[in-house]
């Protein structure tokens, strides 16, 4: 009878698969399907993905529409054991934001585009020739730092990859910000003056916007230059990096029935299934190593690599007090070998530094580092460094450890979000939420030499601490309309934030395991002195 059952359980089991299997051959079988910046080509071209797909496999889809900023958070957030699978129309620069804030998403595909035939594309700028009529877009940038007034940039969102994202980054590596005001001779920085028109539909809106005289020039990709190309009013100045086609993601954890139907249907699409707009057919993504190339390299891009924070190492300024001068030595060799962002201050490079060490040399074989962060109202950090005497690598190490594993940081508001304010995580260390901190505002003037003016600091609090990032509030982050943020990526105003490192529990840990310790051997103690006793008795 035993035996008859284990038959019965392996059967049921080995059909598990193919009840799976079955889940998205129902008809009822939903799944969301989420589309991203929408026109009116773009959205009959994903109804027309979702028909044959659906026609290939009894997939129920639910359509779900958003702007760029919605669709993000929609994604990081997405649960699919509450909501189920869902799939992702997305521009390049969403999937990779999505994929920074942790959004756990497969890419099944891009798409063959009408307009160039590649599953890739560009970013232009685009002028008026009265303005600009070169082909070298470094004169244009010359004629931007060479006129008298600001001028005019123009876009329609912020996570837009070819009209903010890829500009914003050319102007930042050409000192290009978005400052109020005229431009100033005696700055390090171009002066121009970037904002959103309130009816910016599109890419095309912007450069009708441009035509007309209302922007100096904006930033729009192939398929919008190729309907203005022939203009004789415009001019376009490529980019130079190449972006991915818009892809299709799925979330990870969907069943990879799921997922294998889909690139089923993928594989056997031809152009003339699909063939709206710029949208020619879809190709599976593991086969366009082209587009595979754009997406890693827009990843890299879109990386917030930690700002240099020069630190400044003195010996005691107070009478009587000296140093040996090999362990100031020492210190900035263990700065030098760090691997963090921090780097030794240099008063004919440097403007200004962030930290100041200094050096206290004990009566034993001991350091004191006291560590400011300068006008960051935090109290200074210590450290209690020892050492064999003469044993300089030792010493180095020691301080090495110190600036790895117990030194605050600084880093700076991630300004692309306006819904929070956000740091996004690139420390080994958590920061429980609560957390008390500071922030400040700074203006740079010339982000190389670390040069900026800076505002007083201000309170701010941890509300959420998270993998990948670490969202914050205080009163001191600018606000705009409707209680949004309103953080500017093209501005040469940043917020910068102490990032305060947890109380280490070590110390409390190891007091309490020997005060446990020691009340383990009294007992022991007691135990044996008590049986030693007892026998003497007996004998």
């Amino acid at each position: 009878m035993k035996f008859c059952r284990l038959i019965i359980l392996i059967a049921c089991l080995a059909m598990v698969p193919c009840l799976a299997g079955s889940v998205f051959a129902e008809e009822d079988a939903a799944v969301t399907f989420l589309g991203v910046a929408l026109d009116p080509e773009t959205q009959k071209a994903d109804q027309r993905l979702r028909e044959f797909i659906r026609g290939q496999h009894s997939i129920h889809f639910e359509t779900r529409d958003q702007e760029y900023g919605a669709a993000i958070h929609t994604l990081v957030d997405w649960d699919d054991n509450e909501n189920g699978p869902i799939i992702a129309r997305v521009t390049p620069y969403v999937y990779v934001v999505a994929e920074m804030l942790g959004a756990k998403l497969d890419i099944l595909a891009t798409y063959l585009s009408n307009t160039t035939g590649k599953v890739t594309y560009n970013s232009y700028l685009v002028t008026r020739k009265e303005n600009f009529s070169g082909a070298d877009i470094d004169g244009f940038v010359k004629m931007l730092r060479d006129s008298d007034t600001p001028g005019q940039f123009i876009y329609h969102n912020k996570f837009s990859t070819s009209s903010y994202f890829l500009p914003s980054l050319y102007f930042g590596r050409h000192d290009i910000f978005s400052v109020p005001g005229n431009a100033s001779n005696d700055s390090k920085f171009i002066t121009i003056h970037a904002s959103r028109p309130d009816d910016a539909s599109g890419s095309s809106s912007l450069v009708r916007k441009v035509k007309t005289g209302e922007a100096d020039f904006a930033a729009v990709w192939d398929g919008t230059k190729a309907k203005f190309d022939q203009d004789p009013d415009l001019h376009f100045l490529k980019l130079p990096q190449t972006l991915p086609n818009d892809l299709l993601v799925i979330s990870r954890n969907s069943p990879d029935e799921l997922k294998d139907a889909l690139r089923q249907s993928i594989n056997t699409l031809s152009p003339a299934d699909i063939n709206i707009g710029d949208f020619k057919t879809w190709e599976d993504f593991n086969k366009t190593p082209d587009a595979r190339r754009a997406l890693a390299s827009l990843r890299w891009l879109a990386k917030v690599p930690p700002n240099p924070v020069p630190v400044k190492i003195r010996k005691p300024h107070a009478e009587g007090e000296d140093i040996d001068p090999r362990y100031l030595v020492a210190a900035r060799q263990a700065v030098r070998l760090s691997g963090t962002e921090f780097t030794l201050f240099d008063e004919d490079f440097h403007k200004h530094f962030d930290v100041l060490w200094t050096l206290h040399q004990t009566h034993d074989d001991s350091l004191i580092i006291t560590s400011e962060f300068i006008d960051s109202d935090l109290p200074p950090q210590e450290f209690h460094i020892s050492f064999k005497r003469n044993d300089l690598e030792s010493l180095v190490s020691r301080i090495g450890s110190e600036i790895t594993n117990r030194m605050h940081r600084i880093r700076y508001v991630w300004p692309f979000d306006d819904t929070s304010a956000r740091v996004l995580r690139d420390v080994e260390f958590n920061i429980p939420e609560g957390t008390r901190m500071k922030g400040m505002k700074i203006k740079w003037s010339d982000q190389s030499s670390n040069a900026y003016t800076s505002d007083k600091p201000f309170d701010i609090a941890v509300a959420e601490s998270g993998f990948h990032s670490f969202r914050l509030e205080g009163d001191g982050f600018p606000k705009g309309p409707e209680n949004h943020y309103s953080f500017d990526p093209m501005s040469n105003n940043a917020y910068r934030i102490f990032l305060v490192r947890p109380k280490p529990e070590g110390r409390v840990l190891r007091m309490t395991t020997l005060a446990m310790i020691g009340l383990f051997s009294l007992a022991a103690l007691f135990s044996l002195k008590a049986a030693f006793f007892s026998k003497r008795e007996k004998a």
